[in-house]
């Protein structure tokens, strides 16, 4: 039971970790190129101003859906609800 050993295996991390590497030294290759770097920088400001417009849009629904269930809650609260009894039968 000690030696059963779970996890990712040896030859799946050699792979990933090749796959990073190559990707990593496309990156510094593709961005030593100015024209490329300023590309990247341009879809990477306007990949921030569409998040930042998102994550607004985001905090706004959630603000608007939090304070209606505080009025839900109120409202409740005011005016519980009769609810019927249980094992009560009707006549």
């Amino acid at each position: 039971m000690a030696n059963d050993k779970k996890g990712v295996s040896p030859l799946a991390t050699g792979v990933a970790g090749a796959v990073i590497g190559a990707a990593a030294a496309a990156a510094a290759i593709a961005l030593s190129d100015e024209k490329t770097r300023k590309k990247a920088e341009k879809v990477l400001d306007q990949m921030q101003k569409e998040g930042n417009q998102m994550f607004k849009e985001i905090k706004r629904i959630a603000l608007d859906l939090k304070e209606r269930g505080e009025r839900a809650l109120e409202e409740a609260k005011k005016s519980p609800k009769q609810l019927p009894e249980k094992g009560k039968k009707k006549a």
